[in-house]
């Protein structure tokens, strides 16, 4: 593929596009080939929606993967120069629900997620071999995700999820579910969801019972199985829980439940808990499977709970009925044919290539048509007819794959070498070929660059990468540790490295402490200062979240010893601001502003000097304490540049942090 940057067609709205960009008030279903302005007209709908009215805050724009939300985002900020343009919200659906959770503090600030490499490293764990024996073994591997697909279903099946959203039901087999019936005519039970739960939870104990006389002989070797698996299953659902950790599926099954049990209180009469929106876009729908159908459905629909008429909302599905290409991750065919029914009336087909030219275009229908057996009535079609210099497309035979190879990659060189001001691709089937190919250019000194194989953010240098910036982020962050330690070789295995920081959780340390406080911890630092010295505890009101550049607008002190308020020992002081006060704190009135009206401010340097003499040199205690001790340390150095806190009141300790190392559970 030889891509001439001065040759391509220009971005246009035809007829049918501007009637998807005007789409508003209701559920609407856009079907559009690759080429036909998709990504255009999704970034000119938000354009259009804002310039009706619609708050760029109130509106979601979700889609499949990581790298078509980062390119939706470039077109937007291509598009609208807005300087508010970034308050909307686009990414993947299992991004939004990591956001979600930790926003609304449904899962721990410290939860980590962890990917494939770690699971079946925590698999490992539980059926005894080495992490790199289970990851080279197919089979091995097949037996873990099971009983790792196993543990997300029997949540769903706890909590009651309707039979169409379950993601992995093939996880529990023929010979499973003939076990469980076993199991429950021979122990008398009727088989319910119920049942099934309660023999998830004591598989151990239903192992030895299966070994009793009452079960044939025969049969034992399919009961073992299935216990086995549903051991295994709890187990890494207890690992989970107890080290703070969710996976991808989690994502999807806790946002799940929170917005389905807050629907719930909506219909009783009670008030919405969580962010909706009112404006909503979704591209690659083929892709979604019904569980990430039912969230969208979910978030976007409060029952007027949260002030908006749901018939004011807008919906927008786009997708290809010929790209359900991942299906293998639960997305299924009839995605697309249940958003047709309740879309009906309102779907778009945009028919119009805007990309390829005329004569490419007819190779793809063709075979599309012949060899794909798709309908010709749902092919793209395009006039556009650029000027042709001949050999656009050219057919080359060779006799054998090596052949093959090379002179893909020597053509690949000439077309480059005849146009340098164009962009050369070679697209292949397999990752393999892509190496293959990759290597012959290495050969023949071509300069390239290689899309294929492992994720870039799956390597191990930018997981690690990550690792620091997440430690930064929260140092009791489980599994960012772990793959530090890992990726640093203090242990060369995951497993090693998991379990050292979890005995060090198990003591309220993280691995800072070793580095920073040699046979102490920052616990034992706190316990000490507080049997043996005077604290101020402390807290600011401020004008904003910007450490360097907003004001401190009133500061609040007590002093204690010992857990106890030393007598007469209370401090405030109101203080003057040009900056605005905000006057909304999320969705409560900001009290400080009517608190204010009865007093009397001063002057920066003086109250923050009062601060500082109260102070002296005790030592400050505080709640999220990183935050206001720096944004004193700022207002100190803008106003009262004469007193270093930082060498008056070196130490401050965050009840946040020791809550995190003695309560690690609490949300």
């Amino acid at each position: 593929m030889h891509n001439h940057a001065a040759g391509n067609k220009p971005a246009i709205q035809d007829e049918e596009q501007q009637r998807v960009i005007r789409a508003t008030g209701g559920e609407f279903l856009t079907l559009a080939p690759p080429g036909c302005g998709k990504t255009h007209v999704l970034a000119e709908r938000i354009r259009y929606a804002h310039a009706a009215g619609v708050n760029y805050g109130d509106m979601l724009c979700l889609t499949f993967t990581n790298r078509a939300a980062r390119g939706m985002m470039e077109r937007i900020r291509t598009a609208i120069s807005d300087h508010d343009i970034d308050e909307v919200y686009v990414g993947n659906i299992h991004r939004f629900c990591s956001r979600f959770l930790l926003e609304n503090s449904l899962v721990p600030a410290e939860t980590g997620i962890i990917d494939d490499e770690d699971v079946l490293s925590i698999m490992s764990q539980f059926i005894g071999l080495d992490e790199d024996v289970v990851a080279a073994n197919r089979e091995t591997r097949q037996r873990c995700y099971a009983a790792v697909h196993l543990a997300g279903f029997m949540r769903q099946i706890e909590h009651i999820h309707p039979k169409e959203l379950r993601i992995h039901p093939e996880c529990l087999t023929r010979g499973d579910i003939e076990a469980l019936e076993l199991i429950c005519k021979v122990q008398r039970m009727t088989f319910t969801p119920a049942v099934m739960a309660l023999i998830y939870h004591g598989a151990d104990d239903f192992a030895d019972i299966v070994k009793g006389d009452a079960y044939p002989a025969g049969c034992q070797q399919l009961l073992a199985a299935m216990l086995g698996k549903m051991s295994l299953a709890r187990q890494y659902d207890e690992y989970k829980r107890d080290n703070r950790l969710i996976d991808f599926e989690d994502l999807l099954l806790l946002t799940y439940d929170a917005l389905k049990e807050e629907r719930d209180v909506v219909r009783g009469g009670g008030q919405g808990t969580y962010r909706h929106y009112t404006w909503c876009q979704v591209d690659e729908v083929q892709d979604l499977n019904p569980l990430q159908l039912a969230i969208i459905d979910l978030l976007m629909s409060a029952d007027g709970a949260d002030g908006h008429d749901p018939a004011d909302r807008t919906m927008m599905y786009l997708g290809d009925e010929q790209q359900a290409i991942f299906s293998f991750m639960g997305a299924k065919v009839n995605t697309l044919e249940r958003l047709k029914e309740r879309c009906d009336g309102h779907i778009f087909r945009l028919t119009t290539n805007h990309r390829s030219p005329e004569y490419l275009l007819d190779v793809f229908n063709t075979y599309a048509s012949e060899v794909l057996h798709i309908d010709p009535a749902l092919l793209p079609e395009t006039d556009w007819q650029p000027v042709r210099t001949g050999n656009e497309l050219c057919y080359y035979r060779v006799p054998t794959l090596r052949e093959e190879f090379t002179d893909a990659a020597q053509q690949a060189r000439r077309l480059s070498e005849e146009d340098s001001g164009a962009t050369t691709a070679v697209i292949v089937l397999t990752n393999n070929d892509a190496d293959t190919i990759s290597g012959r250019m290495d050969e023949m000194n071509i300069r390239h660059f290689k899309v294929s194989g492992t994720d870039l953010f799956s390597s191990p240098a930018v997981k690690l990468l990550i690792a620091h910036l997440a430690i930064f982020a929260n140092e009791h962050n489980f599994i960012a540790w772990s793959r530090l330690l890992k990726g640093l070789h203090v242990y060369e295995r995951n497993t090693s490295a998991r379990d050292f920081v979890r005995q060090l959780t198990e003591h309220a340390l993280t691995p800072a402490d070793l580095m920073l406080r040699p046979g102490s911890s920052y616990v034992k630092a706190f316990a000490r200062v507080f049997n043996e010295e005077e604290i101020v505890v402390f807290d600011t009101e401020t004008t904003g979240l910007n450490v360097l550049e907003d004001d401190i607008v009133q500061i609040a002190a007590v002093r204690i010893r010992r857990g106890q308020i030393v007598d007469d020992s209370a401090f405030c002081v109101y203080i003057e601001t040009e900056r605005e006060i905000p006057k909304m704190l999320g969705d409560v009135v900001n009290p400080i502003i009517e608190e204010r009206k009865n007093q009397h401010p001063l002057q920066h340097d003086e109250a923050l000097r009062r601060f500082a003499d109260y102070v002296d040199a005790d030592i400050l205690l505080g709640h999220n304490a990183d935050f206001d001790y720096n944004i004193l340390d700022a207002n100190l150095r803008r106003y009262l540049p004469d007193y270093d806190l930082r060498a008056h009141a070196p130490i401050y300790f965050d009840t946040l942090k020791l809550t995190r190392l003695l309560v690690p559970h609490l949300r």
